[in-house]
């Protein structure tokens, strides 16, 4: 009996091993398969991320190359606003009335009232009464 034993002994082992051979071959495959398959998957993820970084980037130029054009146009309006500002006053200096019209404004606005201003300001009632509704007028807004 031991004799049958050691005879199929090497043959029994080597079916064991080509068995387990087989299993672990096949448990390789699989795991090999399905790292493919994240690898394929990772790869679609990459590129979808690129596709969308390269949007994004051209978004962020087009808004930049905007925003320079809009920061040079308000650089323009500011300047055209403060030239518009320049001529308003020398318009001022240059005519007495408004500078009597512009110093009784002040003087309402500082509250003072009918009499005063037709003093200082050498204003008719009818004129002193107008600057004082209007003034009035602005407050009730």
């Amino acid at each position: 009996m031991l004799d049958v034993v050691l005879y199929w002994l090497p043959l029994g082992v080597s079916v064991v091993i080509g068995v387990v051979l087989f299993l672990l071959l096949r448990r390789e495959k699989k795991a090999r398969q399905a790292l493919e398959t994240k690898f394929q998957a990772m790869e679609l993820v990459y590129k979808n991320a690129r596709q969308q970084q390269e949007s994004l980037t051209k978004q962020f130029n087009e808004l930049r190359a905007g925003s320079i054009g809009m920061s040079q146009k308000l650089a323009e309006l500011s300047q055209r606003f403060d030239d518009v500002v320049d001529k308003q006053n020398e318009l001022e200096m240059h005519d007495p009335d408004g500078r009597l019209y512009s110093r009784a404004s002040k003087m309402v606005e500082l509250g003072a009232d009918i009499h005063e201003l037709m003093e200082e300001c050498d204003l008719p009632k009818a004129e002193a009464e107008l600057l004082l509704s209007i003034r009035k007028q602005r407050l009730v807004r």
